[in-house]
């Protein structure tokens, strides 16, 4: 077969430089992060996996121990993805790597393929470097290691480019049909909150991209909107429990003292001007331990780029200036919510306030400011010139974003069971505790949660035997005395069943930390506690397998009548 290497030799170099970012990963060990809790979260989300409680819910030693329904809330894809190389013979902590490494590459591809639908492939590779190389690219991985937010973002320029060929084909075809409902759905189980931000953006887009093309009719609509409609339902599973049931877990600690967005709006001379580079927290007022640049390439050519749009409207084509003018205003309007003028909008509506952290929307806007990025060369007439300032464009801002891409401390030879346990354990562990708590307590754990049943202090019991698992507990129990009030190191949250000596059960829920615990006479007891799921769970599992089922079904349709057709 022979190889188009017009096509290949952009993807290779777009391919090589989004490693090059990565290069500090290539070692053996881990590295510091603020949200350190990742090993932690994907040994729990394996330890779901080994007990086929798919999908996962609830995971076994998180909240100190006494486990809490995380993953009934927070997306579930990265460690979705983690688990796949960790499957493979890696270790948790060179799966994180390597999910890391994946999102940059794939958000390095993603820009090229998007780009370049609108300014060409050298256009596209200078986009995808920019957008690569973005300060903020770096704070979200070396710095703040959120692996959700950063999957997500990496995910942002696949969704648009899929969006974009299946409007802008002549034919339907599975290709063209599947991508976006493929990489939607890997959007929307990333990260909520950036989701969410995007399908509002790709709404916008779908509506330009329709009347530019002059198929603004019901049959383009639907055909548009039928990848937003699919992902929702294939997300179903996830994305149901967490609307429905989110009033039996406490949310409201997610918006207050430090989370509240009012604490870490960003003065305009952090975004513009500022070259300074932390690894500390973010604080009230300019005075930030970590950075919050735009990158100072990033906003100096869209502006000489702006300039020359419109000292050029009439000759510029029309698709090129209404998409360049579409993420400006994009990228203008993200950086304005991070600054504390937008505040009357903070305030406004009421779902922004969950964003926690104003800053979060340079996401967007580094995106934006990408795309337009893209343009320079195009405005340049001789090529050989072209290649030579997009060359100088891709050298210069790797050459001065490069060094953000570090860590701040490197564990050499750190090992699994290294950060799996001790204060590692405890501090992975007991990390966003107050964040999806059930609310069946007064208060949450302040230390780690023991290892066996305990009794009343007037009671004596012998526990023979106590296996916990991520979706089951079994135990073996003797009391001794007349009787003993048992707690079992278990938060409730719906639905978990008991059968003791093999007959169903009732329980307590310890009103303090909201354990599960029992009331047992003298004798020998074999407790098993089983969870399960609840009406609204079972039907989102439900509407998720019909609607894969759905596509399956329809994509084969679809191919039929395209090979007919043609």
């Amino acid at each position: 077969m022979k190889i188009n290497w017009k096509k290949t030799i952009p993807i290779i170099l777009v391919l090589s430089l989004s490693l090059i970012s990565s290069f500090r990963l290539f070692r053996t060990g881990y590295f510091s992060m603020q949200d350190d809790m990742q090993i932690f979260r994907l040994e729990q989300f394996d330890k779901c996996v080994q007990d086929l409680q798919i999908p996962c819910r609830y995971i076994p030693d998180g909240g100190l121990g006494y486990g809490y329904p995380l993953f009934n809330y927070y997306s579930p894809l990265p460690y979705f993805i983690s688990e796949i190389f960790h499957l493979l013979g890696f270790s948790f902590i060179n799966s994180i790597k390597i999910t890391f490494v994946f999102s940059r590459v794939i958000a390095g591809i993603g820009m090229y393929l998007f780009s370049s639908l609108f300014w060409g492939s050298l256009g596209g590779i200078v986009s995808s470097i920019f957008f690569v190389f973005s300060p903020y690219m770096a704070v979200d991985s070396f710095v703040r290691g959120s692996i959700a937010e950063f999957l997500a973002l990496s995910l942002v320029p696949l969704v648009f480019w899929s969006i974009y060929k299946l409007i802008t084909s002549k034919n339907l075809n599975i290709k063209n049909i599947f991508s976006p409902i493929f990489f939607l759905t890997l959007l929307i189980l990333s990260h909520n909150l950036t989701s969410f931000v995007v399908l509002i953006i790709l709404t916008i887009f779908i509506f330009i991209t329709l009347l530019l093309n002059k198929k603004f009719n019901f049959k383009s609509l639907f055909i548009s909107f039928t990848p937003i409609i699919f992902s929702l339902l294939l997300s179903s599973f996830f994305l149901l429990p967490a609307v429905f049931e989110k009033n039996l877990v406490t949310l409201d600690t997610m918006t207050q003292g430090y989370f509240y967005y009012a604490i870490h709006f960003v003065g305009l001379n952090q975004l513009l001007l500022s070259h300074f580079w932390g690894y500390g927290a973010s604080l009230w007022g300019p005075i930030d331990g970590m950075s919050f640049q735009v990158g100072i390439l990033h906003w100096i050519i869209p502006i000489i780029l702006t300039i020359y749009l419109f000292l050029n409207f009439r000759k510029i084509k029309l698709n090129q200036k209404v998409f360049f003018i579409f993420f400006l205003l994009l990228s203008l309007f993200s950086l304005f919510l991070v600054h504390s003028r937008s505040t009357f909008i903070w305030k406004l509506l009421p779902f922004m306030p969950y964003f926690q952290f104003p800053w979060r929307f340079l996401g967007p806007a580094i995106f934006g400011l990408s795309f337009i990025v893209g343009y320079f060369p195009k405005i340049i007439k001789n090529t050989r010139y072209s290649y030579l300032i997009s060359s100088m464009l891709i050298v210069s801002v790797v050459l001065i974003n490069l060094p953000y891409f570090k860590e701040d401390l490197w564990y050499n030879n750190l090992t699994d069971s290294q950060k799996l346990q001790g204060e590692q354990l405890i501090s992975q562990s007991g990390a966003g505790l107050k964040d999806y708590w059930p609310k069946f307590s007064q208060k949450v754990p302040d230390y780690f949660a023991p290892q066996n049943p305990t009794s009343n202090p007037d009671s004596n019991i012998e526990v023979i035997y106590f296996d916990k698992k991520s979706n089951y507990v079994n135990s073996q129990i003797k009391v001794i005395s007349s009787s003993a009030e048992i707690t079992f190191p278990l938060v409730y949250f719906p639905k978990w069943r008991i059968k003791i000596n093999d007959k169903p059960s009732d329980y307590q829920i310890d009103p303090n930390l909201g354990l599960i615990k029992i009331t047992l006479p003298k004798g020998d007891y074999e407790v098993e506690l089983n969870f399960v799921d609840t009406p609204i769970r079972k039907i989102a599992n439900l509407l998720s397998l019909i609607s894969l089922f759905g596509l399956m079904i329809s994509l084969v349709v679809i191919n039929r009548n395209h090979v007919k057709s043609s």
